[in-house]
């Protein structure tokens, strides 16, 4: 199968210096991984009563510290902290450089917010290859769930699409510069431990459109939502948005889906976690910042997150359990898409 994405460059530690820029571009020599698609067109859908060997294995040493988590200089920002960085639009010649900003938002998990990471052409351009391609009903992989997820249409796009085509170039340029960004050195080295990322999911939400709160699921190490007509309500109730909150005690921590689901009952989106938030319109981008729990979302802009701890256990981070709040009438419909990068073998990357 040809090629779904490229080897990450690394990116160099004094980046993360005020004002750096991080030079989101492939390498000479990318390592081919293989495109994953979802046995249906769904997001996966993590039972409570679950039981999985990354959520349950008592061995501390399934996957070194440091390997499933932001690499550097990423890593070291705190939360509030931004750095500049610029992708290269390989497919258009016309515009070398497309600059955006990466703010850190969450400190478990890792939550990073991108201004501006898509342009208003790529944003447009991957709505109407999803209409072309033909919208079909959303659900979930869970057989006869049709309360998960209201009133959503899918569509999916390859993320190996090598025909010429503007959207093949973007959705593999944005393949691309997110490795770059970031997966560690140590999953981009080891193909074989399975890193691949899934085609590109495009959702349409319509009035009162949600999904409810939900975990990734293994093998998703990373996910990337594009927001791509600016309406966003994507909230994670359980996201520490203080760093301070980082050092508290690891028995405070979700042990699994049931145990996040309690502990998120009764937290309200703005004011607990963290919410994703369109900032509406006109746009306010120059006068408005993130603030706290709410990080305020414009067409283009990006949240990636991370779906395991990265203490060296392998196991999932029920803290990264987040839903997708219904849709506001006033908003019109909302428009977003997904990317997934999984990692299937975590005992192969040493």
């Amino acid at each position: 199968m040809p090629p779904a994405c490229l080897r990450a460059a690394l990116l160099a530690a004094h980046a993360i210096a005020a004002g750096a820029f991080l030079h989101v571009a492939p390498r000479p020599r990318p390592a081919p991984v293989e495109a994953l698609r979802p046995r249906s067109s769904s997001s996966l859908r993590v039972e409570t009563s679950s039981s999985s060997p990354a959520e349950t294995s008592t061995n501390r040493n399934v996957v070194p510290p440091g390997v499933l988590g932001p690499p550097e200089p990423l890593r070291s920002l705190r939360v509030g902290q931004i750095v500049n960085a610029f992708r290269s639009l390989q497919y258009d010649e016309e515009a070398a450089r497309w600059p955006f900003t990466i703010e850190r938002v969450s400190c478990s998990p890792g939550i990073f917010h991108l201004r501006s990471f898509l342009t208003d052409s790529e944003c447009e351009h991957i709505i109407l290859a999803a209409k072309s391609i033909g919208m079909e009903a959303a659900g979930t992989v869970t057989k006869n769930d049709d309360t998960s997820r209201k009133k959503c249409s899918v569509a999916w796009i390859p993320s190996n699409q090598q025909d010429g085509s503007i959207i093949g170039g973007i959705v593999s340029d944005l393949v691309s510069s997110t490795v770059n960004i970031f997966l560690s050195p140590e999953v981009l080295s080891h193909p074989s431990a399975g890193a691949g990322v899934e085609d590109l999911q495009v959702l349409e939400y319509g009035t009162g459109g949600e999904f409810i709160q939900h975990h990734d699921g293994e093998p998703r190490i990373l996910t990337v939502i594009y927001y791509v007509n600016g309406v966003a309500g994507t909230w994670f109730p359980l996201a520490q948005t203080n760093d301070g909150a980082s050092n508290a005690s690891s028995e405070s921590a979700p042990k699994n889906k049931g145990h996040a689901l309690e502990m998120a009952d009764g937290l309200q989106p703005g004011k607990d976690g963290l919410l994703a938030k369109g900032s509406g319109d006109p746009p306010s981008r120059d006068g408005e910042s993130n603030n706290g729990s709410i990080a305020r979302i414009e067409r283009g802009d990006a949240i990636a997150f991370y779906n395991y701890k990265d203490d060296g256990s392998g196991r999932l981070d029920w803290r990264a359990l987040h839903c997708g709040l219904p849709t506001a009438e006033e908003e019109g419909a909302k428009w977003i898409a997904n990317h997934w990068y999984r990692l299937n073998t975590l005992a192969d990357v040493e």
